[in-house]
């Protein structure tokens, strides 16, 4: 009898040891979309500090290129795990649109340089505060992720800033149309509000996904 339950208990310790563990997908989700927030939030500094703005473009950079990190760990995980909290596919969506916000911000703070987008038009800083407000509502819905709770709040908020951003973003293209003679001016300024409002929608669209996997298992 002694041998047979000595057996059994190593069976099962093999057998543990043959599962792979639950990773934690949670804690990498929310480490992703905070420092993407925290991102969206130095771009907003940067328009306050415009003539500061390539150092500010440098920090954002270095955001960005931690973010690629996390999202390969994340990928990595995804390739070896049997076991996942929600579907790996819903994992794999919320990392990558994530990822593509950050990819738009680091983007726009390169673009401003790049273009030399002097004098910063002033609607620009008012428009980027709503996808740092955006950002912030997305990271707070992250985090009540794993309880199922909570996240349809943030999500409506997000849906109310993107509104606001479209109506914004409305106006600023048609003064720029009416009031900016220099046609090179206005191509330049086209593409960075589009480039601002694209990040705003993904955003949004990170929420809608978000929100989807909460009811998809609640």
């Amino acid at each position: 009898m002694v041998t047979v339950a000595v057996g059994a208990r190593a069976t099962r310790r093999a057998a543990v040891r043959l599962i792979p563990r639950e990773e934690k997908y949670f804690e990498l989700l929310n480490d992703l979309v905070g420092r993407i927030s925290s991102g969206t939030a130095l771009f907003v500094e940067l328009l306050a500090d415009y003539e500061g703005r390539a150092g500010y473009a440098e920090k954002i950079k270095a955001i960005e290129k931690e973010c690629d990190r996390l999202v390969a760990d994340v990928v990595g995980k995804l390739n070896k795990s049997f076991i996942t909290p929600i579907d790996r596919e819903d994992i794999y969506a919320l990392t990558t649109q994530a990822d593509d916000i950050i990819d738009a911000v680091n983007g726009l703070a390169r673009r401003l340089d790049m273009v030399n987008a002097i004098p910063l038009r002033p609607d620009v800083p008012e428009i980027a505060g709503i996808l740092a407000e955006s950002m912030a509502e997305v990271a707070s819905a992250f985090g009540h992720l794993e309880a199922r709770r909570g996240v349809t709040e943030h999500g409506r908020r997000v849906r109310a800033l993107e509104k606001r951003a479209d109506t914004l973003y409305a106006e600023a293209i048609h003064r720029l149309f009416t009031q900016e003679p220099d046609a090179i001016e206005v191509i330049k300024w086209v593409s960075i509000y589009e480039q601002l409002e694209d990040a705003i929608d993904r955003s949004k669209h990170l929420a809608q996904t978000l929100e989807g996997i909460v009811v998809k298992h609640s």
